[in-house]
């Protein structure tokens, strides 16, 4: 079951990176994650507006793409691991929204990228 869940997971990030135009770079996620940061940083537009749905739907990817990692840590390789503080539950909302920050912030400092 576990393999299953791996290939559907890799196929679905693979497409959606091989249709980004440089998808071997962290700037892929760039737009997906500031979305998801501001989501979770509670700078969101009303709930009922056109507007956070259009975010909602950026930062979906973002979301995705994390709680994957999350799932599947334990199945990389040592030298890919992810590592939570054992006090916090990999199902945890708060582990959730810190990756999500950690990595949007990994991301704007490495490769200085902008949104386009």
């Amino acid at each position: 079951m576990k393999q299953w869940i791996v290939i559907v997971v890799a196929s679905f990030i693979g497409a959606k990176a091989y249709a980004q135009s440089d998808a071997t770079s962290g700037t892929v996620f760039f737009p997906s994650c500031m979305a998801a940061a501001d989501i979770v940083q509670s700078k969101r537009p009303a709930a009922d507006s056109e507007d956070a749905a259009k975010q909602l739907r950026l930062a979906s990817g973002c979301f995705a793409a994390v709680t994957a990692i999350m799932k599947l840590e334990p199945l990389f390789k040592p030298e890919f691991a992810v590592c939570p503080p054992a006090d916090i539950s990999t199902e945890s909302k708060v582990t959730l929204n810190n990756m999500i920050l950690v990595i949007t912030a990994y991301i704007r400092k490495s490769s200085g990228a902008t949104p386009q």
